[in-house]
């Protein structure tokens, strides 16, 4: 049971946490609220008015609060612990922390609700071993060249630098090229790697029937931009969306690919609700923002971290909605035993939502494939952690080209 649940004290230096924490108080000027929190043993609610949280008192108001958050008294220990925040705790099969009252104004004012979450870490702060950032990557004078091909119709952007057995980088859900900008220059010393803009996405044009809703529309351009490439034998890598991508790509021609590197993927990814993605159309900055720093490992330094954000945060709203569509119903356990190139599943261990079980499950359907995970780093590998990341592709596409 969490002592804290059932102390005042705790109570109280938790609400003057929150009035002292800029960012809770900056991102919640306009946000008026009574929030619970509720387990099976006790309840408490926080009144907020417009950036300030003005009371704490136990129970619910026999009216009712704005928002309730319900969870067990071990994942409310968690929070406080610093194991699960607002998107892990809230996310289908991941956490145990519901959200019951007015669900829409919750997400509305995302920041402030997870940043909530985040003060109770700090009422009292578990002292941790201090680890060292991941190392900085070195800028080289190979520069990649952009160009465009036209593919069944479509202009496409892509990027490219080096020569030789090709490498083909495929970018995660709302991304583009500028994800793989350390991949293209810390790796074309010896590769010729290539990366690309799905549809809609970067400098490549919207499909004529609006953004794909499913990783087998992005599977099948995929296959058709390699062709107008004339690629043959390419090792192919792809993160999260494109992590599950590769999969399907390797298991639709199983001994087309020189070798596929499937980065924070799974071959089944049931971990984002219809609830979520319903509200990226309504406060997708917000919404991403928060998610991407949930997603973040404590080796990435503030600029790399930074930078994941923005990144994801220049998508357009209607993009990300189609492109998580089609991740949250991505299943491809029936299929990927087919695979015959050589796989190897990377990914960083900070990342819950592909935890390391996904992982090793996907493996376990995939003859002779392997796992490579990276230490304090999270769901966006090449943006976080670049310089181990290009390791890890570079001794595995050694060895298989």
């Amino acid at each position: 049971m969490s002592k804290q649940f059932s102390d005042q004290q705790w109570w109280d230096r938790f609400l003057q946490t929150i009035n002292e924490d800029l960012e809770w108080v900056t991102s919640s000027q306009h946000f008026s609220a009574t929030i619970s929190f509720r387990s099976p043993e006790h309840a408490w609610t926080i009144d907020t008015r417009n950036g300030r949280a003005v009371s704490v008192v136990e129970g619910i108001p026999l009216s009712g609060s704005d928002v309730v958050l319900d969870a067990p008294e071990h994942e409310w220990q968690r929070v406080i612990e610093g194991k699960t925040d607002w998107f892990e705790g809230t996310s289908p099969g991941l956490g145990e922390i519901t959200v019951s009252g007015d669900y829409v104004a919750a997400m509305r004012n995302v920041q402030p609700m997870w940043r909530l979450l985040e003060c109770m870490q700090q009422v009292d702060p578990i002292l941790r071993e201090d680890s060292s950032f991941s190392p900085d990557p070195v800028v080289t004078d190979r520069v990649p060249v952009g160009r465009y091909v036209n593919v069944d119709g479509l202009r496409t952007y892509y990027e490219e630098a080096g020569s030789g057995q090709p490498i083909v980088c495929i970018h995660a859900a709302g991304q583009d090229t500028m994800m793989y900008r350390w991949v293209t220059t810390g790796l074309s010393d010896h590769y010729r790697v290539i990366s690309v803009d799905a549809p809609g996405h970067g400098k490549t044009l919207e499909p004529e029937g609006g953004a794909f809703t499913s990783l087998a529309q992005h599977a099948e351009f995929n296959e058709k931009f390699m062709a107008a490439l004339g690629l043959e034998r390419p090792i192919i890598v792809g993160c999260s969306m494109g992590g599950n991508m590769v999969l399907d790509l390797a298991a639709r021609r199983p001994n087309f690919y020189a070798g596929v590197i499937s980065c924070e993927g799974s071959d089944y990814t049931p971990t984002v609700s219809q609830d979520f993605l319903a509200m990226l159309t309504l406060n997708s900055p917000q919404i991403l923002e928060c998610w991407a720093r949930s997603m973040t490992g404590d080796r990435t330094p503030p600029a790399r971290a930074r930078e994941v954000v923005w990144q994801l945060r220049r998508v357009c709203p209607e993009v990300i909605r189609a492109d998580l569509t089609g991740y949250a119903g991505f299943d491809r356990r029936d299929t990927v035993g087919a695979i015959e190139s050589p796989v190897l599943l990377l990914r960083g261990d900070a990342d819950w939502l592909v935890h390391q079980d996904m992982v090793e499950a996907t493996q376990s359907r995939i003859p002779g494939s392997e796992i490579a995970v990276l230490a304090g780093t999270g769901h966006y590998p090449m943006i976080e952690n670049p310089v181990e990341f290009n390791d890890a592709v570079r001794t595995f596409a050694d060895r298989v080209s």
